[in-house]
């Protein structure tokens, strides 16, 4: 269920059809609270959209088509764009294509997103372009059998994540931090992860949760460090190990506040300005990493000097 809140999604129009920005995001928290009948697992989730994003372009067409460039994507079925143009076509009876274009740049396999956060977009911007006339609601309903991640992506710029995916409760975002996400060459297959959770001896159920985070959204970044937890860090550290320990790398960068955000591989460290975030970025470029500084969507942050 999405409750009322400001959307992730920027949509614009461009000659024929649209163009949307599809932002990654990262899980400040993520609470593993248990195991579904379904078999999808029972979280609870701080989850914030950053200015990280791939671009998604869509024209009219005969028939659907999807070409890209930056990064590696699935191709054919797997493809989670091609599979929201598709589900949105039957829902709609559309006869009519599209050619799409993605511009990528979200690492994927890093815990960002970014598929997810694509096939939002799709669904966002064929439906305007279609005249579908499906409401957020529906729109999300059917993201969410895409993936889990997709309904949030029709959500705030903040939020709290229920379920396993499907509630989605709005923050009132008064958060000025920025953050300093770096990740490593390797990809985690989020299903894996999660296998490898199952696998882990039972521990403490005691530990923050999302009202804690909350509660400090307003305060100094280093104050949120004992509340950036992740409950499936060990998970993905089993899976495969990287080479470099992104955690260890940013807090020698002089970070107080880590975590890792989704299912991994990727790492954040929440800063007060944009120029620490830098720093700490730079010197974890040089230890081998891709860094990119970012400001949470839907926050409010200080405004620096020059900083580029």
């Amino acid at each position: 269920m999405l409750r009322p809140g400001g959307p992730l999604l920027n949509i614009t129009s461009v000659r024929r059809g649209c163009r949307v920005q599809a932002p990654a995001k990262v899980n400040l928290t993520l609470r593993v609270l248990g195991v579904r009948p379904d078999g999808y697992h029972t979280l609870e989730s701080v989850v914030a959209g950053v200015d990280l994003c791939d671009t998604l372009t869509v024209e009219p067409a005969e028939v659907l088509s999807l070409t890209c460039d930056g990064r590696a994507v699935p191709e054919g079925d797997d493809n989670l764009v091609l599979a929201a143009a598709r589900a949105l076509q039957e829902v709609c009876g559309e006869a009519a294509g599209a050619r799409m274009h993605l511009a990528k740049r979200i690492p994927p396999g890093r815990g960002f997103g970014g598929g997810s956060s694509d096939a939002a977009a799709a669904l966002a911007a064929l439906n305007a372009m279609w005249g579908g006339g499906l409401e957020v609601e529906a729109l999300a309903r059917l993201g969410a059998r895409l993936g889990s991640d997709v309904p949030l992506f029709f959500g705030p710029g903040m939020a709290v994540m229920r379920g396993r995916g499907e509630t989605i409760e709005p923050v009132a975002a008064r958060c000025r931090w920025y953050l300093a996400l770096a990740w490593p060459e390797e990809e985690l297959a989020t299903p894996q992860v999660y296998k490898a959770y199952d696998r882990l001896p039972a521990g403490e159920d005691e530990g923050p949760s999302a009202t804690d985070i909350l509660k400090r959204l307003d305060g100094a970044a280093r104050d949120a460090g004992p509340f950036l937890v992740n409950d499936l860090e060990r998970a993905a550290d089993n899976v495969k190990r990287s080479r470099l320990d992104l955690r260890a790398c940013l807090h020698r960068a002089g970070a107080e506040a880590v975590g890792m955000t989704g299912s991994g591989s990727a790492y954040f460290a929440v800063a007060d300005s944009e120029g620490e975030a830098r720093q700490w970025a730079e010197t974890v470029r040089a230890a081998g990493a891709e860094v990119h500084v970012a400001r949470l969507l839907g926050g409010r942050t200080k405004q620096q000097g020059n900083t580029s």
